[in-house]
């Protein structure tokens, strides 16, 4: 099994979403690179085409050949299921020597099962264009578990599409948000898995539900050894990506609005899932670095901090050499 690095991680220092550096040179695809090899990784997923300067051929094998002067692995990421768009990051992936293109449906939950099961048709439909490309170019796809689709959907979704080039990204924390046991999400998945973010969440009990807040590996309520047991069942091609990134996701789960979304959802997952929230939820809701009013240098810090404590104990879980603190500036 590899272990790497998803993009996202830094997602305050890439400055693509909600954060945008000021003092501080947004983070590139080289300096992701170099991040993952001073924390002793094995590689890199660029959860977005914007860490691309270019698609250019001339940018792209640049990009490879500085990956493998650092004995590291590349994965490229998108999002969506537009058959143009995939095709053209399955040709990127091909030069830049990532074996897949992840990405996620990223289209709402539809509020009855009817809705979902057209959603799904019309998304296999569109993933049938790109086949012949990842055919072509020897490019998979790996859909990820996005807080967007349950494990049974998206299984549903790859047995319409019925490609050995299509799998699946699957994301640790993520079934959380759907109600599902990660376990239990995994191992209707696992056979089809390809990539994966290895990812922990602390909860927090709120008026309407609860809340996912990001936090070190090891540090929240994901089952993180069973889950990377299941994984490495996968074999040694397998890559498990860290995606440890400071975030907060509230979920209404006891609002209407919500379970509408969930039509399939038991009362049993429903009652595991608040059970959680009760017996290992957090006292007291914690406040991202933006909602502290902290300064560039501490929310950059307190990222580049959560990654490390993250790689340690990804690292000591696997049995490898731990990563000094020393080294993880820069």
């Amino acid at each position: 099994m590899r272990l790497g690095l998803d993009s996202y991680s830094y997602h305050y220092a890439a400055g693509l979403w909600e954060y945008s550096p000021r003092e501080n040179q947004p983070m590139t695809a080289l300096h992701f690179l170099r991040k993952a090899a001073e924390l002793g990784l094995d590689g890199v997923q660029l959860c977005d085409p914007r860490h691309l300067d270019s698609l250019e051929y001339g940018y792209i094998t640049g990009l490879k050949e500085r990956a493998d002067a650092l004995g590291l692995y590349l994965e490229l990421g998108t999002g969506g299921t537009n058959p143009d768009h995939l095709q053209t990051m399955v040709r990127a992936a091909h030069v830049l020597g990532s074996p897949l293109v992840r990405t996620f449906v990223g289209k709402p939950r539809p509020r009855t099962a009817e809705a979902m099961a057209e959603l799904l048709k019309a998304t296999a439909a569109e993933m049938a264009q790109v086949l012949p490309v990842c055919e072509r170019y020897g490019v998979g796809l790996a859909i990820e578990n996005h807080q967007d689709l349950t494990a049974r959907e998206l299984a549903e979704l790859l047995e319409m599409i019925g490609s050995e080039w299509v799998g699946v990204c699957f994301d640790t924390g993520n079934p959380l948000a759907l109600l599902e046991d990660p376990v239990e999400a995994l191992e209707v998945l696992a056979p089809r898995v390809k990539t994966a973010h290895l990812k922990d969440y602390q909860v927090v009990a709120t008026s309407e539900g609860f809340a996912l807040v990001g936090c070190a590996l090891g540090e929240g309520v994901v089952e993180l050894t069973r889950l990377l047991d299941l994984l490495s069942s996968g074999g040694p091609k397998i890559s498990v990506n860290i995606e440890s990134a400071v975030t907060k996701h509230l979920l209404p789960a006891l609002a209407d609005s919500y379970l509408q979304h969930l039509p399939r959802a038991s009362a049993r997952e429903l009652g595991r899932a608040l059970r959680l929230v009760r017996d290992r939820g957090l006292p007291h809701m914690p406040r991202l670095p933006t909602e502290r009013g902290a300064t560039e240098a501490e929310t950059l810090a307190e990222e580049d901090e959560l990654v490390v404590r993250s790689v340690r104990w990804a690292q000591r879980a696997l049995g490898r050499p731990e990563v000094e603190l020393a080294d993880s500036g820069g």
